[in-house]
């Protein structure tokens, strides 16, 4: 009987690698990713864990495989089954790179493509290797993000189980695994899962507490090894994993720090805002910075889609693109700007102004988004009493992110999107909130039915 299964097995992977080479190496990935998800937690816990790191990968497989069924009758050598327009470039310029490099017959445009230097990052090079080395690979390719989503994800878990407790770390795990924007991310063809394992790597790496210089060896290739791949899947990656890391340690070392230590670094804070508003080639340096995120917002907002204003009305008369745009800011105009900027990124699409069916499929995320930002400052508070330095990198984590999202962005499809950067940090901390008001509220419901 056993000899029947053996063989059944070894036919089934047979089939399996000689359809889908990359699709068979997911299997034992996905078997690994399993193993060390659980390791050292209780029994109860690891089986919970399994199940829901289980049941997430089953959604992500039938998505898959929806996607598969639904195209089929559309599929040809040139298009398959794409959730949108970035994926459809990306693996297209991997594809047409592959037939160049084997030897393949192409044009001049294949080459036209291969090399320009438009959307060129370290996450194309690294598509274009997988389909040199497992064949086209547009479905597994997407099984192979999402394992690398999950890895992610369980990487931020045992960092939040550690520091918050397991009902923290299981509810921002759920959330993780199944917030559709999240969900949409990790079966993509996009650099996003890649960006946040990078991002992962680098923050838990920093959070890690050894006690010798063994142990410190793994933290530090973590730091590098994240540093370095966002420095080139991203433009600007290295400096926002760099600003999240260094607002983590300073809001650490600010809130850990005796009260006459706090006022001294609020003096030196004040003291450099004032050298940047009388200095005038350092205010210079400032309105440059916000004019050019400014140009950025405002060719999103002249793109097609659903857009949203930050400037003032004025600045939108003339359509140009941002390379051409001669924008400059007064004083106010930039405070207003930066006011509106902020606002935005947390409140649009505001519920009556979706503007689409599409959009309207958003609302319960949305909802779910803001009461996430309503729990932020809660979470906060509540973790900085279980884990200074976890609460703090997260935090950090999300500022600079957070900040070049809001200044640049003019697109409500764009932000919705991009707005997935942050919220993989964000809804660890709002766990952290939602189970402290609830032991909160449970506490004071059992007070109120002591005194009745």
């Amino acid at each position: 009987m056993r000899l029947i299964a053996a063989v059944l097995l070894g036919v089934v992977a047979g089939a399996l690698y000689t359809v889908s080479p990359l699709a068979a190496w997911c299997v034992p990935l996905a078997a690994v990713v399993l193993f060390f998800a659980g390791r050292g937690l209780p029994p109860n816990e690891r089986h919970w864990l399994k199940v829901l790191l289980v049941l997430a990968l089953a959604t992500r497989l039938v998505a898959i495989g929806f996607l598969f069924v639904v195209n089929t009758p559309l599929h040809d050598d040139e298009s398959v089954a794409m959730l949108n327009g970035d994926e459809a470039y990306g693996l297209s310029r991997a594809l047409r790179t592959r037939d160049v490099l084997t030897h393949a017959p192409v044009t001049q445009y294949d080459y036209f493509v291969a090399y320009d230097e438009y959307g060129r990052n370290s996450y194309i090079t690294f598509l274009t290797t997988m389909q040199i080395l497992f064949g086209p690979t547009p479905y597994s390719m997407r099984l192979f993000n999402a394992l690398l989503f999950m890895s992610a994800s369980v990487l931020l878990f045992r960092m939040s189980r550690s520091a918050f407790g397991a009902a923290a770390a299981f509810g921002g795990l759920t959330a993780m695994l199944f917030l559709p924007t999240l969900f949409y991310w990790s079966i993509s063809l996009l650099k996003e899962p890649l960006y946040l394992l990078a991002g992962t790597l680098t923050l838990t790496g920093a959070a890690a507490r050894t006690s010798s210089w063994r142990t410190r060896i793994l933290p530090f290739v973590a730091i590098v090894a994240g540093i370095v791949l966002t420095s080139g899947l991203r433009t600007g990656g290295f400096a926002l994993i760099a600003a999240g890391l260094g607002c983590g340690f300073v809001i650490l070392a600010f809130f850990s720090s005796r009260p006459g230590i706090k006022m001294a670094m609020l003096g030196a804070v004040l003291g450099i805002a004032f050298a940047l508003s009388s200095v005038p080639s350092a205010r210079q340096r400032v309105m440059s910075a916000l004019e050019s995120a400014a140009k950025t917002h405002a060719g999103h907002v002249f793109t097609l889609g659903h857009s949203y204003k930050l400037l003032d009305d004025g600045f939108y008369v003339n359509p140009v693109t941002a390379a051409a745009s001669s924008l400059t800011l007064t004083a106010p105009e930039a405070a207003r700007y930066v006011i509106r900027a902020a606002v935005s990124f947390v409140t649009v699409p505001l519920p009556w102004e979706l503007a689409s069916t599409r959009e309207l499929s958003y609302l319960p995320e949305q909802l779910l988004w803001y009461a996430l930002v309503a729990l932020f400052p809660l979470g906060l508070f509540a973790g900085w009493t279980r884990d200074r330095l976890v609460t703090a990198l997260l935090a950090g984590f999300v500022v600079p992110t957070a900040a070049a999202l809001a200044l640049t962005n003019g697109n409500v499809g764009t932000l919705l999107r991009l707005r997935g950067m942050v919220i993989p940090y964000v809804v660890w901390i709002s766990a952290v909130g939602f189970f402290a008001a609830l032991q909160r509220y449970g506490s004071t419901s059992r007070a109120a039915e002591v005194i009745a």
